[in-house]
């Protein structure tokens, strides 16, 4: 019998979303091992870490002095499931390479519905707020909403054929920033809805952040 057991420890993912591809949702493992390699820590932990593919992310990120906040392990948006899927920050945020952590549910059972919560310091904030605010993208239109007794700004995005391919909520929280963002998947059949609800209905999205609470209410 081996006496070291390799130790993986990958929550589930899905590809960054782009505007122009359906993200895929990749299956990651989770072996546990024995504390003697080293791997592993409390149980508690690993089953939290294998159930929720936010844990290692979020507590790294808090850990870097982040206040997470997100929407819980799934939420219903105007009919429609959906389960967080990532938490990474794989590219930083509008083009800047940032510390920072990304959230990401996507729809069930297909992955075509997406929503991204986008965390950032005050500094990294400070960087990117700008092109966040004022995208350079023709087109684009904003409105003033409450979320939680706070002030936010919903922004509209379009692309291409789409009069709407990204809504995007800016909302200060203090000591974070957060981005909200859903992204178009397409029309359900020709001339129909989108297959994204928030897209189809720009006030959900504001409904649904109401519930937005720290990590790990």
């Amino acid at each position: 019998m081996l006496n070291v057991l390799l130790c993986i420890s990958k929550p589930l993912r899905v590809l960054p979303h782009r505007p122009w591809a359906i993200a895929t949702v990749t299956v990651g493992l989770v072996i546990l091992c024995p504390c003697a390699t080293g791997c592993c820590g409390d149980n508690d932990n690993q089953a939290q870490s294998a159930m929720d593919p936010a844990f290692t992310e979020a507590d790294a990120a808090q850990e870097a002095g982040l206040t997470v906040y997100w929407l819980g392990p799934s939420f219903e948006a105007g009919g429609v499931l959906f389960r967080i899927s990532e938490a990474e920050f794989p590219e930083g945020f509008a083009g800047v390479p940032l510390q920072g952590l990304e959230v990401g549910y996507s729809s069930q059972p297909e992955p075509a519905g997406i929503l991204y919560l986008q965390l950032l310091s005050r500094s990294d904030w400070d960087q990117v707020k700008e092109k966040t605010i004022n995208p350079p993208v023709p087109g684009v239109t904003h409105r003033t909403v409450s979320v939680g007794g706070r002030e936010g700004e919903l922004l509209f995005l379009p692309g291409g054929s789409r009069p709407l391919n990204i809504l995007r909520l800016v909302l200060d929280l203090g000591d974070v920033v957060l981005v909200a963002q859903a992204y178009a998947g397409g029309p359900v059949y020709p001339g129909g809805p989108d297959y994204n609800p928030f897209i189809n209905n720009h006030d959900l999205l504001v409904q649904v952040m109401e519930d937005l609470r720290p990590y790990p209410q």
